[in-house]
């Protein structure tokens, strides 16, 4: 080794053309057309840190075959530290990708947060610290560009699970700092609870209406119509679409009619967040999960919770659904009365299955099952749904 003192790094390959790349214990997602294109994508975060903070890295790379290590230099040389590694020599560094990935990054902008932004605003001109890196992290990581559409399912089989609670908000993070067209669609069996909480609208018209009108909705033309069936959340910047009611005669909405639903709302949201029911067996349910792209297993740090969750991994996994799992998360949030032991075994179960749990603290603002109003919740509760939605997004 020239330099005991390079600075560590940890580049994992996903198998799947993407790459999470760990520096300082901030983690950067980057992908390419394939598992070569990812690495090199990869190693080229390494090395524009590396010309930036004039240090020797050394990588260790893991992939679905095995491990090596790599050393990159501030001078932009990739060498092997393992005889067993895939040979990585500046020589292959040859895309147009990997050429802008030796740029310099741009300056960091000053601190704005705590007391150097607070210093800032006086003429200092401090750079931010680790905090507050770690949140513009979780702000870019939401703000990403994402191919297509993608639809997210929000699970558990227990009522009271905090599933509504979770849905909102990650539709209102997501609203107020990516933007774009987002839509929160209560898909439960029976009456749910998704539009009590959320800002009301000038009609009561649910999914079930929607359905009625499905077919002047098969081409965008007639977008501006939706507003007649969707509830807009103001400055949170998505839309509520309720469920049917339950004390109506009508149909309730069965896998097919979701399916038909869901074709036609793909072509107007970006983003579709799906807040499901409490039965596996319905084929509302099951036609949710098949749709999603990604799913999210939600639980209160309770034990009735806790186990409903387990069960509801397991009906989704016996379903076909394990690799949604794996690209998910898990949000668990803490009741009034925490019970860390619990809460351990909570997360110890869960990372199983799902590629990172998020823990929400406890919130007053949202204790009493009333309506949501973004602007009343703690600090510590937005940036907890901050890298939630950083982390669902990772995965999409």
């Amino acid at each position: 080794m020239s330099d005991p003192n390079a600075v560590e790094a940890k580049a994992v390959l996903q198998g799947d053309g993407t790459a999470h790349v760990t520096i300082d214990g901030l983690t950067e997602t980057v992908s390419g057309i394939d598992e070569t294109e990812a690495k090199r994508a990869a190693i080229g975060v390494v090395v524009n840190r590396a010309r930036e903070t004039g240090s020797e890295f050394v990588v260790d790379v893991a992939d679905p075959d095995g491990h090596g290590t790599l050393r990159v230099t501030p001078e932009g040389s990739v060498t092997s530290e393992t005889a067993d590694a895939e040979p990585a020599t500046r020589r292959e560094l040859r895309t147009a990708r990997d050429f802008a990935g030796t740029k310099k990054a741009a300056p960091t902008g000053p601190a704005e947060m705590g007391w150097r932004g607070a210093a800032n605003r006086v003429g200092f001109k401090l750079a931010p610290g680790s905090v507050e890196m770690t949140r513009r992290g979780w702000r870019a990581a939401i703000q990403r560009g994402l191919l297509g559409h993608k639809t997210v399912a929000f699970v558990n089989l227990k009522g009271g699970s905090t599933k509504t609670t979770c849905t909102y908000l990650i539709g209102a993070t997501l609203g107020r700092v990516r933007g774009g067209n987002i839509l929160a669609w209560d898909n439960n069996e029976n009456k749910g609870t998704l539009a009590d909480r959320a800002i009301r609208a000038n009609h009561d018209h649910t999914a079930i209406d929607l359905l009625d009108h499905i077919e002047d909705f098969q081409t965008p033309e007639n977008a501006p119509h939706l507003v007649n069936y969707v509830r807009p959340q103001g400055e949170s910047k998505f839309s509520v679409l309720a469920s049917q009611d339950q004390g109506s005669t009508r149909p309730v909405i069965d896998g097919a009619a979701f399916s038909r639903l869901h074709k036609a709302l793909r072509q107007f949201y970006h983003l579709i967040l799906v807040d499901t029911g409490n039965a596996s067996n319905a084929s509302t349910w099951q036609a949710a999960a098949s749709e999603a792209d990604e799913i999210v297993v939600v639980a209160m740090n309770k034990e009735d919770s806790a186990k409903t969750a387990a069960s509801t991994i397991d009906d989704l996994v016996a379903q076909g659904h394990a690799d949604k799992l794996k690209r998910g998360i898990a949000i668990v949030t803490q009741p009034r009365e925490e019970d860390a032991e619990r809460l351990a075994r909570m997360v110890d179960h869960l990372s199983g299955y799902v590629r990172e749990v998020v823990v929400v603290p406890f919130d007053r603002a949202l204790d009493d099952g009333d309506d949501i109003v973004y602007e009343r919740l703690s600090k510590r509760t937005k940036e907890a749904f901050t890298k939630a939605a950083a982390a669902i997004v990772a995965g999409l």
